[in-house]
């Protein structure tokens, strides 16, 4: 049994071609995502997506609603939160860190 050594080459390149596309674009998508969260209005457009994914909300509430909410959650999880904690960790870390002193202010004027 002998292999075309040309063709399995060709082939090697073409994967090589793609990986390296895969990681351009993964890199244009950081850099993307840090540029986005270097602004304030950025930010606040990611934690309203967010929101309206119920990230942060109570996943059972009605039971009619019990499925979509999953449903959008983790669609919202894995799609949208999921890529820029890879890009970036930090990001949804200080969302979380200035949505909790927004809640502790809510909190205080409240009291």
């Amino acid at each position: 049994m002998t292999t075309d050594s040309g063709f399995l080459e060709d082939e090697q390149l073409e994967a090589e071609k793609v990986r390296e596309e895969h990681l351009r674009i993964n890199e244009q998508f950081l850099s993307d995502v840090r540029a986005t969260f270097n602004t304030s209005h950025g930010k606040r457009v990611f934690t309203f997506l967010l929101e309206q994914g119920g990230v942060n909300a109570l996943l059972f509430s009605k039971e009619s609603d019990i499925y979509r909410n999953v449903a959008v959650h983790d669609f919202v999880v894995e799609n949208v939160l999921g890529p820029v904690i890879s890009a970036d960790e930090e990001i949804y870390l200080s969302i979380i860190r200035e949505r909790a002193e927004q809640m502790r202010k809510e909190e205080e004027e409240r009291k």
